[in-house]
């Protein structure tokens, strides 16, 4: 318990620089793959704990170990660092933010500027810790989580690592403030997408019997795609269909050639994936024979792994939790959302927190990647305690 008390009290202490940092990272956002000044300003932050970077090669994906030099386990902490490119509003729900990208057209609205600056807490309290540790803990700030822009190359860094745990922090903006999930099984789902290609025969919009217009037949396929996950999934299990674009034509009185369809699938279970995938091809190529169209289908391959939480890991995340802040815990639905975390899940054993940070009064929980998007700066110092914890208990589990 003492234990506890001194992570608490050190987290606490380190508030002020933490919210310093999450505002200079909320204030210079990067798209994923272009992180340089983010990047550096990570580099300088752990040089001062004595850690020095391991850079993923063609990213801007950083490794920092802090070896005890005794025998032990190996635990990864990470945190993703990228923006978005989209405007942000200066106001959030309740008013004017403290805070404001001052990259025109580019912000932060998921919270890795907040998941980055309770990292770098992280680890400045646990290299403080460091004589009461065994193992090591590498400390990863992964770029680009949003477009994918470094998981390929991150994986087999990962692997070569050989730890034996895994632990990431996302803020929640539907959970309030005070409250940690760090429950078993699906927290994040997977994502796929397809697009689709009909041919049809262009002509005149006055004779539509002598065209073939894959317009109609994409509105015929668009409708048919909604009865994939109520008929072909049983109650058991999850999952989404998205048709987001819809592209055919640029006049009202010509009947186009083709037409695009193009959407997403959501799942937490592979086999899910497959069989929605393989019903929208029955789908397509069933329409397009009755309807004289010829089509091309693509389905690209899993664009981010499921996030599943280890059973005994959860397990243990969750008295960490309880002993950083009693009460704090809660359970909340899986977040049909995706995230690259669920990639380093299929090489090491994991578990993701959802940190809360709703809170009326200070006007946050707008929907994340919407501009009126802000993190409740109050949930960072749980997020950052509750991450040491974990840490501890992991590092000394079985003594």
């Amino acid at each position: 318990m003492e234990t506890t008390k001194n992570i608490l009290a050190e987290v606490e202490n380190l508030r002020p620089e933490m919210t310093d940092l999450r505002r200079r990272f909320h204030r210079w956002p990067e798209l994923g793959g272009e992180e340089e000044r983010t990047a550096q300003l990570i580099c300088t932050e752990m040089a001062m704990l004595g850690l020095e970077p391991q850079r993923v090669e063609g990213t801007y994906s950083l490794f920092f170990t802090l070896d005890t030099g005794r025998s032990g386990k190996t635990l990864v902490l990470r945190a993703d660092i990228d923006g978005l490119q989209m405007p942000e509003e200066e106001e959030n729900l309740a008013g004017p933010k403290v805070c404001v990208s001052k990259r025109e057209g580019y912000c932060h609205a998921c919270g890795h500027d907040a998941h980055t600056a309770m990292l770098l807490t992280a680890a400045r309290v646990l290299c403080g810790m460091k004589e009461q540790l065994r193992g090591r803990i590498v400390f990863f700030f992964e770029s680009g989580e949003e477009n994918g822009a470094s998981y390929r190359q991150v994986c087999p860094a990962l692997e070569k690592l050989a730890p034996d745990a895994i632990w990431g922090v996302h803020v929640m903006a539907s959970m309030p403030t005070g409250t940690v999930s760090v429950q078993a099984g699906p927290r994040m789902s997977g994502s796929g997408s397809f697009r689709i290609r009909i041919h049809g025969k262009g002509g005149h919009g006055s004779r539509p019997d002598q065209a073939v217009n894959p317009v109609v037949t994409a509105c015929e396929i668009v409708s048919k795609l909604q009865s994939v996950v109520t008929l072909q999934l049983s109650p058991f299990e999850s999952g989404v269909m998205t048709v987001s674009s819809v592209q055919g034509g640029a006049a009202w009185n010509i009947i186009p050639d083709s037409c695009y369809i193009q959407g997403g699938i959501r799942y937490f279970e592979p086999h899910v994936f497959e069989k929605m995938t393989a019903q929208v091809k029955r789908i397509v190529e069933g329409i397009c024979l009755a309807n004289g169209c010829t089509a091309e289908f693509d389905k690209e391959p899993t664009l981010m792994a499921a996030v599943h939480n280890d059973p005994a890991l959860a397990a243990l995340a969750q008295r960490s939790v309880e002993k950083v802040c009693p009460g704090a815990l809660t359970e909340v639905e899986p977040w049909m959302a995706s995230e690259s975390f669920g990639w380093y899940q299929n090489i090491v054993p994991g578990v993701f927190a959802f940190v809360g940070m709703r809170n009326e009064a200070v006007g946050s929980g707008a929907l994340h990647h919407n501009g009126k998007f802000d993190v409740d700066e109050a949930c960072m110092p749980l997020g950052a305690a509750a991450t040491v914890q974990f840490a501890v208990d992991f590092l000394t589990d079985g003594e």
